[in-house]
């Protein structure tokens, strides 16, 4: 069987679910990634994993229902010449199109994957009202012809389900997309106070209240390190970008850009941080987790599923930088404890998060 995978990325990217497209072809099937049309050249992880790259005409944020259109028949259109025979999508913001064109290539498997809910749910105002007046159809329709969707958390699943966008029970729940413990040893923490945030660069992440944040702690403790990791979000306006600037030049945060391998990053660092407004499942802070860190995060859908707050970390409001800075201290002036949570963080994953127990449900799903 020639199975695809479907996700919001381009070509020039490494392949970050190498565990499931291992275990996909272990089963005897082969694998293509579809994903953004672009120019770049294309990553060494597709050779080295034999999978094929197909690029369709697909937007981050279109709301252009023609734009759609011309998505669903050339997507319709690459899967056909493909032979794909079954579809596993990642994105809510690509399951209509996605959706609708492998139903209308004759592809009898398909399988949605909810890690996140992106910023559709979050969109106010006219502006709000008129796309989700197109696009909250469109979801219901993807929905119904899916053979499964699998929601990364129990929040994000209920949200939908009072929206009344789920008319099928073709529905369950998979612990995010897991972490490698293998690949994710864990180390001794640094010793040092290092706060390390790994996200894209924009504001639904976090990353000004992470900023505002060690601005304070800074202040009282000079030894302190804030890096902050992950590409720059482009259209987006939510970031401060005054005060990130500020924060570079007078060395408050260290920005290391966009890394292939975070693990060294992980294995510098001493607490990882993410303060973001919602996710799926936050993969960066599983990572961390798997290589012993304890977590501060916020108590939003997909991030307080990684978090038992005191035990392993800490969970706190989003948009609050005050709280954050807060436990950050709290952190700094109880080292003993921090090291027990690190421990904790580890057993956590090795119970919840093991990517090869999340793979197995993806695979049966494909196999019913």
């Amino acid at each position: 069987m020639n199975v695809a995978i479907s996700a919001m990325r381009t070509k020039n990217i490494r392949i970050n679910r190498h565990e499931l497209v291992t275990s996909i072809l272990k089963s005897g099937h082969s694998v293509t990634y579809i994903g953004q049309e672009s120019e770049d050249r294309i990553h060494p992880d597709y050779e080295k994993y034999n999978v094929k790259f197909l690029g369709i005409p697909l937007g981050r944020s279109n709301i252009n229902p023609l734009k759609e259109l011309h998505t669903i028949i050339e997507t319709r259109k690459l899967l056909k010449e493909n032979n794909i025979e079954a579809i596993i999508i990642y994105g809510i913001r690509t399951f209509p199109s996605i959706v609708l064109a492998a139903k209308l290539a004759g592809i009898k498997k398909v399988i949605c994957i909810v890690n996140g809910t992106g910023r559709l749910f979050q969109m106010d105002g006219l502006k709000g009202l008129i796309v989700k007046g197109f696009s909250y159809p469109m979801l219901v329709v993807s929905f119904l012809l899916s053979n499964s969707i699998l929601f990364q958390n129990k929040d994000d699943l209920k949200m939908i389900q009072n929206k009344k966008l789920l008319w099928n029970k073709n529905y369950n729940i998979v612990n995010g997309s897991g972490v490698n413990l293998d690949e994710f040893e864990s180390l001794e923490l640094n010793r040092k106070p290092t706060f390390l945030m790994i996200s894209r660069i924009t504001g639904s992440k976090g990353v000004n209240e992470f900023i505002q944040a060690a601005v304070k702690v800074k202040k009282l403790y000079k030894n302190a390190t804030f890096y902050l990791v992950g590409p720059m979000d482009d259209g987006d306006s939510s970031l401060d970008n005054e005060l990130f600037s500020f924060a570079i030049k007078m060395k408050i945060i260290i920005y290391k850009g966009e890394v292939n391998d975070v693990k060294p990053i992980i294995e510098m660092s001493r607490v990882v941080v993410l303060p973001s407004y919602s996710e799926g499942m936050p993969r960066t802070v599983l990572e961390g987790m798997a290589m012993g860190r304890p977590i501060i995060t916020t108590d939003t859908p997909g991030c307080r599923e990684t978090v038992l707050d005191g035990v392993n970390g800490f969970l706190i409001p989003p948009r609050n930088s005050l709280q954050l800075a807060e436990k950050m201290i709290e952190m700094i002036n109880d080292p003993e404890r921090v090291v027990v949570m690190g421990k904790n963080s580890r057993r956590l994953c090795e119970d919840k998060f093991d990517v090869h127990k999340v793979n197995r449900e993806i695979i049966n799903k494909l196999h019913e």
